[in-house]
């Protein structure tokens, strides 16, 4: 929330008040304040008009201007298309220097003498790019200071809302805060409105079908508007508060609800056929908003439509056909109070959050919709000319009952760890409205309309706190009891792994459990999707059923940013769908690699193929349970790359999988790179990993190794020869594959396999007949089952 400090001063006398002091008091009271922002001046800048304009001789897109502030004349050359005579300009003279330190000198342009220059918003600083100069009201006077026309200089506070203090998302909520704070009173801004005898009622009507969704809707009928520029003042203040300017009939609804908080909105008038309808949505109805956009809606979400159509999305965005043109000459105002829990649940769902929504969905003033329709008419009857038809349109709501809330001082005093005194307490609630009324039980207090986060006794603790001051509650450690329950198993292991990981070179990610159902559809089945009703956005509307899509997603995000490698693991839950009943979570480890695991070294020449890398790690990783024999099969995943990919198998039943995108998922998720991605399932294994390991002596003796080669069909796996040899017999500690050929000397579907057999006896010294003999029956053995031959 950006607000200027002169239209703070409108409703609270702020002089005398250091801004810094201000900040730091305002900060104390729960209203962070983020920035502090002064907009540059213009130095020697006024205001002139362009008495006579020309072509430039000698430039078809220059233009000669003749230029004069009211008491001299000067000569400039302006490049802008939209220059013409008869405007009323901001100049800068000769020796004026403009925001960002641009000075501004006598200049030859294609060899005509310049003499200033007529200024753009871009110029003054007021918008980042302009088309054109910035032509100003007739009504100002030749030579007026530029500062004091625009409000250039002002002081700009951006102040951070909680979403329980939606009362500050105004400049007179802010105002509350400081008049507390400071003791001072708050101003109260009067106006006039001046009706006609002609009735509202004549030309519309307003009916509600869910007064639960919308309690409040009020409307007024301005007829005869002349749509033209707001007064500049207006316009300074939006532009103070971040909004374009755009006419005095938008301006209007945008600068009330700055100033008071109140979303408002105009409709066309002769686009309204007959009345206005509050009502539901029908089940794929479609609304083309104010942002060129087809919304395709739901039948929960609130419109405010016509007898034949929709005309808006209530409480976030109108309609493209129905806002206010040019030609626009009679407007229905729209002033109302539409329930938050409705507002939040469209705006997410729709993907859209607007200044109107944002105050809508933490909750509005229910009480001053009446003076806001009122206010916001008497301004459109000033800034568009236009005259206010008798009468509020409404429909039959009830006035809304301030919740009241009992408290004892003792008990405020024991949860903050204070001494206030009672009458401290009391006077500390007056100022923000909250008058006490002695009562059996204590105090009690009245939550004042505007205040929709006052529910309990706590939260007047909250605010006696805040405006006590935080920094003047003394800080206590609290008493932490020495002993603390153990960690369960899966939380111990999950930390040793995600330190093992970061030790092993990887950086750990921590992303949303939600994720688009359209890039996770890319490696599962929509029909194990858990889909949310009510998702924080679109693209997070599905619960994940594998880690590593997150990890995935986290890489290229690195890697669209400049990073040409990366290591990331993450280990959190996943959520799948399993028939009709709860979800089925699992936790998972997951990691992947993108541009080779080993980094760049004068020593060493970079290893291409990650996939030997990731697996040493997976071995690293299941070194440290007890899981007896692993063994790793081809993945069939199809996702996964056919032959760079394996899955990980402990008595029939996998523990995970790891190895290389498959090419196709690679181009479906935009990557240029070999991707290696890994996830293990830490619940299986650890179930079966976590028994003790039990002592097994080892041979103090020498080992004996012996080598042999083989030829087989590269349909044959390696690791089924390992496991086939280690079958043999006791004597045999390891099987080690060392070398692979393919090529001369062996068929076109042949490859050859040296291995290397190391032999034990904790007992004895083996003999070369002993190892022999056990070689010659693993080669037989080898031979029948594999069709292999010896080398």
């Amino acid at each position: 929330m950006k607000v200027c400090v002169s239209w703070l001063n409108e409703f609270v006398d702020i002089s005398g008040i250091e801004i810094n002091d201000l900040c730091h008091r305002l900060t104390m009271a729960g209203l962070e304040i983020e920035g502090v922002h002064k907009s540059e001046r213009a130095e020697n800048t006024v205001v002139a008009k362009v008495l006579h304009r020309e072509k430039h001789p000698d430039a078809d897109k220059l233009s000669l201007c003749r230029v004069t502030d009211g008491t001299e004349e000067y000569q400039v050359v302006c490049g802008a298309p939209n220059v013409a005579a008869g405007q009323t300009i901001p100049f800068a003279k000769i020796d004026a220097v403009l925001p960002g330190n641009f000075k501004i000198k006598r200049a030859k342009i294609r060899g005509i003498e310049s003499c200033g220059m007529i200024c753009s918003e871009a110029e003054l600083g007021l918008a980042e790019k302009s088309d054109g100069i910035m032509p100003l009201p007739e009504y100002l006077p030749l030579g007026a200071d530029i500062n004091e026309v625009l409000g250039l200089g002002d002081t700009v506070l951006e102040v951070s809302i909680t979403p329980n203090r939606s009362d500050c998302l105004s400049v007179v909520g802010i105002a509350r805060e400081i008049a507390a704070i400071y003791g001072r009173p708050l101003k109260t801004k009067e106006f006039k409105l001046e009706e006609t005898a002609d009735a509202a009622s004549n030309y519309s009507y307003v009916k509600v079908n869910d007064e639960e969704k919308c309690p409040v809707y009020l409307g007024r009928v301005i007829k005869g508007v002349k749509i033209a520029p707001s007064p500049l003042w207006v316009q300074n203040r939006l532009r103070a508060a971040g909004v374009r300017p755009i006419n005095n009939v938008v301006d209007v609804t945008n600068y009330v609800m700055f100033e008071y908080g109140q979303p408002l909105h105009t409709f066309d008038l002769r686009m309204i056929k007959n009345g206005i309808i509050v009502r539901n949505a029908t089940e794929g109805e479609k609304l083309l908003t104010l942002d060129e956009k087809e919304r395709v809606l739901k039948d929960y979400m609130l419109l405010i439509c016509d007898e034949e159509k929709a005309l808006a999305v209530a409480g976030i965005m109108g309609g493209e056909h129905s806002g206010i043109s040019d030609d626009t000459t009679d407007v229905f105002l729209e002033c109302a109070y539409f329930k938050p829990e409705s507002t939040r649940l469209t705006a997410r769902r729709l993907g859209m959050q607007t200044d109107s929504s944002y105050r809508y969905e933490r909750g509005i003033d229910p009480v001053n919709t009446i003076r806001m329709v009122d206010y916001a008419a008497s301004l459109l009857a000033s800034f568009a000319g236009g005259s206010v038809c008798r009468g509020v349109l409404s429909n039959d709501y009830k006035k809304v009952t301030k919740p009241e809330v009992v408290f004892t001082p003792e008990k405020v005093n024991a949860l903050l760890g204070t001494e206030i005194s009672t009458d401290e307490m009391l006077k500390i609630l007056a100022s923000v409205g909250m008058d006490a009324e002695k009562c059996s039980e204590g105090y009690k207090v009245s939550s004042p309309s505007w205040r929709v986060d006052i529910e309990r006794w706590q939260d007047v603790a909250e605010e006696v706190a805040r405006l006590y001051g935080y920094d003047n509650i003394k800080a206590t450690v609290p008493l932490i009891p020495a002993d603390s329950d153990r960690l369960m198993p899966l939380l111990t292991h999950k930390r040793l792994l995600q330190n093992k990981l970061a030790s092993l070179g990887f950086s750990e990610a921590v992303n949303y459990s939600f994720m688009s159902d359209k890039f996770l559809s890319i490696f599962d089945d929509k029909e194990r999707f858990v889909i949310l009703k009510n998702p924080i956005s679109e693209d997070m509307n599905a619960l994940r059923t594998y880690v590593f899509p997150g990890v995935v997603s986290t890489i290229l995000y690195n890697v669209n940013r400049g990073a040409k490698a990366a290591n990331i693991f993450e280990t959190s839950s996943v959520y799948i769908k399993d028939g009709e009943g709860i979800p089925y979570q699992e936790t998972r480890l997951a990691f992947a690699v993108y541009g080779g695991y080993w980094g760049l070294s004068w020593n060493t020449k970079p290893v291409e193929e990650a996939f030997y890398a990731l697996k040493g790690i997976v071995e690293n990783i299941l070194a440290g349970y007890n899981l007896g024999k692993v063994s790793y099969v081809r993945s069939e995943r199809p996702f996964m790359h056919p032959g760079k990919s394996a899955e990980i198998m402990l008595d029939g039943e996998s523990l995970g999988f790891f190895g290389e995108l498959h090419p196709d998922t690679l181009e479906a998720v935009d990557s240029d790179q070999p991707l290696c991605v890994c996830e293990i399932f830490l619940e299986k294994l650890l179930a079966t990993g976590l028994e003790k390991k039990k002592y097994s002596k080892f041979s103090k003796l020498p080992t004996v190794f012996k080598d042999f080669s083989i030829a087989v069909s590269t349909s044959v796996r390696s690791a089924d020869i390992t496991d086939a040899v280690s079958k043999e017999s006791k004597l045999i500690e390891s099987v080690t594959l060392f070398d692979t050929y393919s090529g001369k000397g062996l068929g076109e579907e042949e490859i050859s396999l040296a291995f290397r057999i190391f032999f034990s006896d904790p007992e004895k010294t083996l003999t070369d007949e002993e190892t022999n003999a056990v070689l010659r029956n693993a080669i037989a053995k080898l031979e029948k089952d594999f069709g292999a031959r010896l080398r």
